[in-house]
């Protein structure tokens, strides 16, 4: 379990008692029995009290405690002890530990901590408490709550037709719903239905990309409760890889080997312990039990699951693997090796027991973290790339190492932007001395979105996609991982790309405008060329992707009492503006969304100009919600640094703007259960929780009043 934090914050309530924020974040989205077994009270008292909220119209919809739990937790993370907690998801500690330790890092969203919650139980209202419950009521009825989830892809026949041959570039993606977690246990037509394969195939996606975890794919000897099932899993894996070719799609697993154990966990295999830290003991590769290990285990699963279209590797992460995986290695048996010889053996390892199987899989390397910021200089990148045995791909992060300048400010790009196309030098370097070796390269490219606005399925910014491309194809670069997990929706975006891959030199931007959007192409290039111009803007660094409230957007809850609560990865921002400003002074971070809304604005306008037309009506509702995540950043910081400044005019105008853009949200909302889904996250919010807000900020306009 987390370890519990008493000194944080709690948020302040919007209702006049906590055991109805329980009720009204979770009344159809957990089932009613569990809401009254977490209070002590009846069903009948669940019910009328939601009632009394103005929830009547609410059905309870199963699939939120199958498929949407991380957004169930995150919603009660700060108002529920960690009992309750487990009560109200139905899991046991295991099953909460297992989540947030390995579904995209949830645990270190959530702040790394289980914040120290009260106890909440039922108690009936007092009469003051029921006037401000009906003053709730009309906010909450002037809305309807029908929340439209989980709808994904049920309009598609699933239809893909004659499986298309292997015969372009690999261009890869991870599937727009796709689990983080344990996915072969479960059910691939719900996580990659027909319909969104038959879409990928027509939009000329020809690989999927899942997680896998060795230990839990193949026999695992240093903990056999782990691999439990294994054989189960993988008769799961080889029913996707059958369902994706029958639309030309082949799959790759994305291993990150060979994985730590806690210390206490090792028992007779001690002495397989290298490097550890945190209670966790890294697997020196440099010991002979722990190299065939991993041979074995990748040769067994390869040999069953022979089919597989291939692997990519990553060797420096934040996952406890081998011994050099971040900076300081404690490990007496390897400390003295350069890590570049580390992880080279790893990825050679893995090449050698694929290429001895049964199975003629692809092995790339992707050279994420062999670079500055996990610590190496760029000879060690040259040298660890020379080590790699020449069958291997390999496979850079396009626009790392990116020089940028925003508002007079320089900095670098790492990961993550579609704002600054690449590729960076450092990748330029890797992929042309890989190219020159003999390798295969691939350019890790984010398509559709990126942390830099996650909640849509895509942003209109199809232009600064085909001049990352332009880039890449000037260093021989022709095979493409499209998305990390966020970015998997078949757009636009991934059509361009399949053409452009295609027809190579008789590609033609304006002429793929014209065959995507028929009459209304070049009004639709018009409108993108703004949201490019107005995308440059955007004032990019790490803590601004990672920290900034522009994930959650206008369901950021709102306090008047200031916070030192800090920020934390893709989830809640508080009030810790000076994290999410990266390299950016107050007034040029602002400065810059100005600049970036005001430009985004001007395409939505040309937009808008289209009559009702299907393709373009969903192309302005995403660069709308785009538009709201924008601002809704914007509004959060500027009322922040009012908080600490003790701006009165400043904290109106700011309420004032969030009210307008939580309005807007929830109609947009409303239109599409696309909005707000990532599949590593969830639902980042929910039409309830933006209501919410409205009540939130109605109660901050009482306070500010009374001062």
């Amino acid at each position: 379990m987390l370890l519990t934090e008493n000194r944080v914050k709690l948020p302040e309530e919007n209702f006049p008692c906590r055991w109805q924020t329980v009720i009204f974040r979770n009344y159809g989205f957990v089932s009613l029995d569990k809401i009254a077994r977490v209070l002590g009270c009846d069903e009948d008292v669940v019910l009328l009290e939601a009632k009394r909220l103005g929830l009547s119209s609410v059905v309870f919809d199963e699939n939120w405690e199958k498929s949407g739990y991380m957004t169930i937790i995150r919603n009660n993370w700060y108002l529920l002890p960690y009992d309750q907690l487990l009560e109200l998801l139905g899991f046991t500690s295991q099953r909460l530990e297992f989540v947030l330790q390995n579904e995209d890092f949830l645990g270190v969203k959530l702040g790394g901590f289980k914040p120290s919650c009260e106890r909440v139980e039922y108690f009936p209202l007092t009469k003051e408490q029921e006037k401000q419950t009906e003053e709730i009521y009309k906010i909450v009825s002037g809305y309807s709550l029908e929340e439209k989830a989980f709808g994904f892809f049920e309009d598609y026949s699933g239809d893909g037709g004659e499986a298309k041959p292997f015969d372009r570039g690999t261009i890869m993606v991870h599937g727009y719903l796709t689990p983080c977690g344990d996915v072969f246990l479960e059910d691939d037509e719900k996580y990659m239905p027909d319909g969104l394969l038959s879409e990928y195939s027509k939009k000329g996606i020809n690989a999927v990309w899942v997680h896998g975890l060795l230990s839990a794919l193949s026999y695992y000897p240093f903990d056999e409760s782990l691999c439990v099932d294994y054989k189960k899993r993988r008769y799961k894996l080889i029913n996707l890889i059958k369902r994706c070719k029958k639309y030309g799609i082949k799959v790759y697993l994305y291993l990150n080997e060979p994985r730590g154990l806690p210390v206490e966990k090792l028992g007779k295999f001690s002495h397989l312990a290298g490097r550890v830290e945190g209670g966790i003991a890294n697997l020196c590769i440099e010991n002979k039990e722990v190299q065939e290990y991993l041979y074995t285990a990748v040769k067994d699963l390869f040999d069953e699951v022979s089919d597989i279209g291939g692997v990519f590797t990553i060797t420096m992460s934040e996952n406890p693997t081998h011994c050099h995986y971040v900076q300081g290695n404690n490990c007496p048996r390897c400390k003295h090796l350069p890590p570049e010889e580390v992880t080279a053996k790893i990825n050679n390892i893995i090449y050698n027991a694929v290429k001895d199987s049964n199975s003629s899989a692809e092995v790339i390397a992707n050279l994420w973290g062999w670079s500055q910021f996990m610590g190496w200089n760029d000879e060690q990148a040259k040298r660890g790339i020379g080590l790699l045995k020449k069958g291997i791909s390999v496979l850079c992060v396009s626009e790392f190492d990116l020089d940028i300048e925003k508002g007079g400010v320089k900095g670098k790009i790492i990961d993550y932007s579609i704002s600054n196309p690449g590729p960076g030098e450092v990748a330029k370097t890797n992929l042309t001395l890989a190219k020159e070796l003999g390798h295969k390269t691939y350019a890790k490219i984010q398509v559709n979105n990126s942390w830099e606005c996650s909640a849509v399925p895509y942003l209109p910014v199809f232009d600064l996609t085909y001049e990352h491309l332009e880039n890449l194809k000037r260093i021989g670069v022709e095979d493409y991982l499209l998305t990390w997990t966020l970015g998997g929706y078949p757009s636009p975006a991934m059509d361009m790309i399949s053409d452009y891959s295609t027809l190579k030199e008789r590609f033609s931007l304006d002429g793929w405008y014209e065959k995507y959007y028929g009459e209304n192409g070049k009004i639709v290039k018009d409108a993108v060329e703004e949201f490019c111009l107005a995308f440059r803007e955007y004032p990019f660094s790490v803590q601004t992707l990672y920290l900034s409230p522009q994930t959650l957007g206008a369901s950021n809850l709102w306090d008047l009492e200031a916070s030192q609560n800090k920020s934390t990865m893709v989830c809640y921002a508080f009030d810790d503006y000076e994290s999410w400003l990266g390299q950016y002074p107050y007034e040029v971070y602002l400065a810059q969304y100005k600049k970036l809304l005001s430009g985004w604005n001007k395409g939505i306008d040309k937009l808008k100009k289209i009559p009702n037309n299907q393709l373009i009506d969903e192309l302005l509702l995403f660069a709308e919600v785009a538009y709201c995540h924008f601002e809704a950043n914007l509004a959060q910081t500027e009322y922040a640094k009012a908080k600490r400044d003790g701006d009165r005019p400043a904290l109106e105008k700011a309420v004032s703007i969030a009210y307008l853009n939580a309005e807007r949200m929830i109609s947009l909302k409303a239109k599409s259960s696309l909005i707000g889904f990532e599949t590593s996250n969830h639902y980042f919010y929910t039409l309830r929780g933006l209501v919410e807000k409205v009540i939130n900020l109605k109660r901050i306009e009482r306070q500010l009043n009374k001062i």
